[in-house]
C-alpha cells in the first residue's frame, strides 16, 4: 500500500512539474484539444494560460451571425506591482504596446474563434498618498475597443508570430510592425496617462 502511494505522489509531481513547464503556447494547445471544455471555457482557459495573474478580469458574450458564433471579449489586464523603471513620456507607449502584445497573442492563439466588439482595459496598482495614509490602489488607467475580427486583418497577423521575441522577451521588428498596426485601429474609450505621476 505504501508503495503504491508513494509511485502515486511521484506521478503526480512528475505531472505537475511536466504541466508547469509548458509554454502558454503549449497550455493553450492543450487546452484547445481537450474535448470536454466548452467553446467559452475553452477561450477564458487559454487567457488565464496567456496571461497568468496579469489577467484580471474576462468577460465573455457570445453571439450568432449569418457565419456562426462570434465571441465578443472583455479583457481586463495589468499588473501586480506599482514600481516601474521607465520614464513619464515612455510610460503610456509602452503600457500600450503590452496591450496590443497581449492581444495578438491571445487572437492568434485562439485563431478557430471568430471575435466581435474586442476590449481590453489596463489596469494597475498605483501608490496613493492622501495626506499622511499611503498603500496602493488598483486603477483602470486606459481602455480600447476595436473589431476582433479586423485586428486579425492587420498587416502582418497571420505572418508574424505573436510569441518571437529575443532573450529578454523583447518583441522582434516584425512582432513590433503588427502591434503598431494594431493600435492605429484602436478606439480609445478610455485615457488617463496623462494623471499618472512617475517619480
Amino acid at each position: 500500500m505504501k508503495t503504491t502511494v508513494h509511485i502515486l505522489l511521484l506521478f503526480l509531481a512528475f505531472f505537475q512539474l511536466t504541466y508547469c513547464s509548458k509554454s502558454p503556447q503549449e497550455k493553450v494547445r492543450t487546452i484547445l484539444s481537450d474535448a470536454q471544455l466548452n467553446e467559452e471555457e475553452k477561450i477564458k482557459m487559454a487567457a488565464f494560460a496567456l496571461f497568468g495573474e496579469r489577467l484580471k478580469e474576462i468577460d465573455l458574450v457570445k453571439t450568432q451571425d449569418e457565419k456562426g458564433p462570434k465571441f465578443e471579449v472583455y479583457l481586463g489586464f495589468g499588473g501586480t506591482s506599482a514600481l516601474t523603471f521607465l520614464g513619464s513620456e515612455k510610460y503610456s507607449d509602452h503600457m500600450k504596446l503590452e496591450l496590443a502584445l497581449g492581444t495578438y497573442k491571445f487572437l492568434q492563439s485562439l485563431q478557430g474563434f471568430r471575435f466581435g466588439k474586442y476590449r481590453m482595459s489596463l489596469i494597475k496598482p498605483f501608490f496613493i498618498k492622501n495626506g499622511e495614509a499611503r498603500g496602493a490602489e488598483e486603477f483602470e488607467i486606459y481602455r480600447f475597443r476595436a473589431e476582433g475580427e479586423d485586428l486579425k486583418n492587420v498587416t502582418g497577423f497571420k505572418e508574424a508570430d505573436a510569441f518571437s521575441s529575443d532573450n529578454y522577451d523583447v518583441p522582434s521588428e516584425k512582432v513590433v510592425a503588427v502591434l503598431k498596426n494594431m493600435i492605429d485601429r484602436w478606439q480609445v474609450e478610455l485615457d488617463q496617462f496623462a494623471r499618472v505621476e512617475i517619480k
